[in-house]
């Protein structure tokens, strides 16, 4: 349970510390931290990431984190404190309706009055988390509830059994699939946390499908693999004929579902876990929901495990892929200073252990490591996601350490985002989590910077302070780290890093004018 101490919630604790076994409990320096340390977990694990918050602030204060779930599908349970309701009214302490607040981001937000009732709610919480299409849920309890006493018999904690797919949706997509000569599958979130990652692998791997990976769906075909494509991204979405998207909303990160030359735009399938996330704003060739694990097992059998489309289409793009991977050679080996920030990940890539998570919570800086950081396994890759709040990376940072204890822990900070959450080192300094810190510090907001002087021939409210030490600032919270200048200096600074058993953040001061060159702004 995540959790910043409030006396709302008092009775939450004496559950988690006097149930058999006992709960653990990490206290947080933010409330918003408590939430992403939930998401972090439940994203890694596939299990539900359990935060509690006292009334009012505590609430408040973890909103954006809750809406990160909401965008990210993550099973996350939020229980709040709430003031009582026999003074209602007249201004009780931290007195507020927290529901209206909560209900827009949430698979379902309410209050529970009754304390005979509190353990059915949530029961109730934990099995909507986990249903698909899962989210975040929020239920809040008065005094009275929480504090008070019943004795109930414990909920029934199954789950229902997972929806299969239509069978006739999913002929047609494999009609379609046979019908195309330059076809590209697109793996996004839902089908790790699907737990569909391995029977999406072995029906790409049966239909020799190129692959394009999105956010957690990374590492499902692991980095080298023959029929990963993702860095010939742009030339797969711009040629294909053909773009089934599984597992991911056809947002501004896949161009809105509009794939394919101009004159003559590719059929786009859209497969997600659950009939509303079916993309309702482009046209479609054909849908599929339910499942995914079970979708793409059906799809392979429908299509009888024969290879879909033209092998020069699969040759063409691996050897763009290729070829991408082959250009970034000279900025990861660059001597240029101030530090190119892609530097910094030629360095890294030589340090991370195959089982290694890496996190990424910034603009620019984190771009980079999107395009040259490919897992060896899914579920080791954690960003804001579509809805891009910063602030995420201490929070997942805790959550990940606690999910695999054995394994390295790689955070990515922009010195944009190190601002929102540093903190919270306390926590990890607190409750002993060693995690590698790894800040891109070019002294300037540089996803606002650039874009704003090409707007308006200038730019203002998109500079920081030059060299800022947030190495000290880790070390004053009890953990280590160093400043780094110079290319020659990454490469010790990092090994020390990973040597060291504490929290460990690597300083690096980086070019500003190095921007990450985009063609999606988001809007």
């Amino acid at each position: 349970m995540f959790t910043l101490s409030g006396g709302h919630v008092f009775p939450l604790y004496d559950g988690a510390v006097k149930a058999d076994p006992p709960l653990r409990l990490v206290d947080v320096r933010h409330e918003q931290t408590a939430v992403f340390a939930a998401e972090g977990l439940a994203r890694l694990t596939r299990v539900p990431g359990l935060a509690a918050v006292t009334a009012g602030p505590g609430v408040t204060n973890s909103v954006s984190a809750v809406t990160s779930a909401w965008f990210n599908g993550a099973p996350v349970v939020v229980l709040g404190g709430r003031s009582p309701d026999y003074l209602w009214g007249k201004g009780a302490l931290q007195e507020m309706d927290h529901v209206p607040l909560l209900a827009p981001v949430t698979k379902r937000a309410w209050t529970e009055h009754a304390a005979d009732r509190v353990a059915s709610s949530v029961n109730e919480a934990l099995r909507l988390a986990l249903t698909p299409h899962r989210g975040p849920v929020f239920c809040d309890f008065p005094l009275e509830a929480i504090y008070g006493e019943a004795t109930v018999d414990f909920p029934d904690t199954a789950l229902p059994a997972p929806s299969p797919p239509d069978g006739q949706d999913v002929a047609a997509i494999a009609a379609l699939l046979g019908q195309a000569r330059r076809p590209v599958l697109v793996l996004g979130s839902d089908v790790w946390l699907g737990g569909a990652e391995e029977t999406a692998r072995l029906c790409a791997e049966a239909l020799r499908l190129p692959v394009i990976t999105n956010g957690q769906g990374r590492g499902i075909l692991p980095r080298g693999h023959s029929l990963l494509v993702t860095r010939a991204r742009s030339v797969a979405l711009a040629e294909a004929d053909l773009v089934i998207v599984a597992g991911v909303p056809l947002d501004f990160r896949l161009r809105y579902g509009s794939f394919g030359p101009q004159d003559a735009p590719a059929k786009v399938v859209h497969v997600a876990d659950s009939p509303g996330g079916i993309a309702a704003h482009c046209p479609l060739a054909a849908s599929a929901s339910g499942d995914l694990g079970a979708f793409f097992t059906a799809l392979a059998d429908a299509c009888g495990q024969r290879p879909a489309g033209d092998m020069e289409w699969l040759a063409q793009l691996r050897g763009t892929a290729r070829a991408a991977v082959a250009a970034d050679t000279s900025l990861l080996e660059t001597e240029a200073s101030p530090v190119h920030p892609m530097r910094i990940y030629g360095e890294l890539l030589r340090e991370l252990d195959d089982d290694a998570v890496v996190i990424g919570d910034g603009g620019d800086f984190v771009s980079f490591a999107g395009r040259v950081i490919e897992p060896a396994f899914p579920g080791r890759w954690l960003d804001p996601g579509p809805y891009g709040c910063l602030g995420t990376g201490l929070g997942y940072a805790i959550g990940a350490r606690l999910a695999h204890p054995s394994s390295q822990v790689v955070l990515l900070l922009g010195d944009g985002a190190a601002g929102l959450s540093l903190m919270d080192v306390d926590t990890l300094v607190r409750h002993n989590l060693p995690v590698v810190m790894i800040v891109g510090n070019n002294s300037a907001w540089g996803l606002e910077k650039a874009p704003m002087k090409a707007v308006y021939g200038y730019d203002v409210a998109a500079d920081l302070r030059p060299q800022t030490r947030y190495d000290e600032v880790v070390s004053a919270l009890g953990g280590a780290g160093e400043m780094v200048t110079s290319p020659a200096g990454i490469a010790p600074a990092l090994k020390r890093a990973f040597n060291s058993d504490v929290p460990y953040l690597v300083n690096v001061i980086t070019d500003v004018t190095a921007e990450y060159p985009r063609s999606t702004s988001g809007v």
